[in-house]
């Protein structure tokens, strides 16, 4: 494996919580003995810069395809223990090396003080290697926690394994509310096929994906259809208004 960057103390990434330091990646190999359970998390500190932000979804990256789904949870805890589950879903991992995301349902905010914990679980079989990580080395004590006995949360970098799981945390972008569109305008939007509906506004509408990156800008008069779109939620921002749509 190669190492390709290191950026150790880069907590944040625009609007993207995360420790892992290199896009070249391994896998928990010693698993928890044969098949079982295996529960990975990463912890973050939440500090005055990250206070008032609202949580959108989290990601994981899975080393192979496996038989049984997987889920993540979002939970606010201690330093060596999660304790209340903010929001869960699950997600199967169906290739190797992929991404896989977990949409909030409800509204969450950050507050300065919190320790959130990004939590997957995984039932796995012989052979099956779930958790993907980085070459390291370990951001302690937040990037690498594991569980085999579903009490008892350790740090792999205690037992020689000085690598970061791939998860991230990510934040709903600053210039985007939650929430349909504002009740003084008049935007309005409608799900289609592979994309959606736009209408009640005239003017450049500019559509960002979960990570706040943007997808398209478009001069739109009329009913106009955005597509084609990956699946996913996106955000809208035409003019003043703001809006949010999923996309199946």
């Amino acid at each position: 494996m190669i190492v390709l960057t290191f950026i150790l103390l880069a907590q944040s990434n625009g609007d993207t919580l995360r420790w892992y330091d290199t896009t070249t990646t391994g896998y928990w190999s010693t698993s928890c003995g044969g098949a079982g359970l295996l529960d990975w998390a990463i912890i973050f500190p939440i500090d005055s810069s990250l206070d008032g932000r609202m949580v959108h979804s989290g990601r994981v990256q899975i080393w192979e395809p496996m038989y049984y789904s997987g889920t993540m949870k979002l939970c606010l805890g201690h330093h060596n223990s999660p304790n209340i589950i903010l929001d869960s879903g699950s997600f199967h991992a169906t290739d190797s090396l992929s991404f896989y995301e977990v949409f909030w349902g409800d509204t969450i905010a950050l507050h300065e003080g919190d320790t959130i914990w990004l939590w997957c679980s995984q039932q796995y079989n012989t052979g099956e290697y779930p958790g993907c990580a980085d070459e390291g080395p370990a951001v302690r004590p937040w990037g690498d926690q594991a569980c085999c006995d579903g009490v008892t949360w350790e740090e792999l970098s205690d037992y020689g394994f000085d690598y970061n799981w791939v998860m991230e945390l990510i934040l709903t972008p600053l210039d985007v509310k939650e929430g349909p569109a504002r009740p003084e305008g008049k935007l309005t939007l409608l799900p289609a096929p592979g994309g959606f509906w736009i209408t009640g506004y005239d003017g450049e509408v500019w559509v960002y994906d979960p990570a706040g990156r943007l997808v398209l800008s478009k001069e739109i008069k009329g009913k106009t259809l955005i597509s084609p779109l990956r699946p996913g939620v996106y955000f809208v921002v035409a003019g003043r208004q703001r809006a949010k749509i999923p996309v199946k």
